[in-house]
């Protein structure tokens, strides 16, 4: 009896710290916090795919979780703790994955970086020719300078 209450103070207290809102939220606070403090969660910074595959690990041997509730977690996770990229260092591949570029547009980045020097705000990425500024706008929370 006693560890069983120690394993629900524990999970009451990783859910009362609160995460921010967001569509997702009420699973990720039922379904991980029951494992992890949501201040663990909140440190990760990853892209989409990441969040995916590591909800994939945490939840292999969950069957209740129903996929659609696995992609509401991700979702969630994905838009609140986004990967950063600084884009005056990386390399195309870690902008192609952690803003969700094309490879071209990607690869447009750094030769325009490299001819013209390092980007001081949004703005000046958004010069660069062939990309997107509203898809730049749609991650300028991951962007770093």
């Amino acid at each position: 009896m006693g560890l069983r209450l120690l394993f629900l103070a524990a999970a009451l207290t990783a859910a009362a710290q609160s995460l921010p809102e967001g569509p997702g939220k009420d699973l990720v606070e039922l379904i991980c916090s029951s494992c992890h403090t949501t201040e663990r969660i909140a440190a990760k910074q990853w892209t989409k795919s990441q969040w995916q595959a590591k909800v994939l690990e945490m939840l292999q041997e969950e069957p209740d979780v129903t996929q659609p509730e696995r992609d509401r977690i991700v979702e969630y996770l994905a838009k609140t703790f986004p990967a950063k990229v600084n884009v005056n260092k990386a390399e195309a591949k870690e902008l192609e994955t952690a803003l969700e570029l094309s490879t071209e547009n990607a690869a447009a980045i750094v030769q325009y970086r490299e001819k013209n020097g390092s980007f001081k705000k949004l703005d000046d990425l958004k010069k660069v020719p062939g990309v997107d500024a509203a898809k730049l706008d749609s991650e300028k929370d991951r962007v770093e300078f």
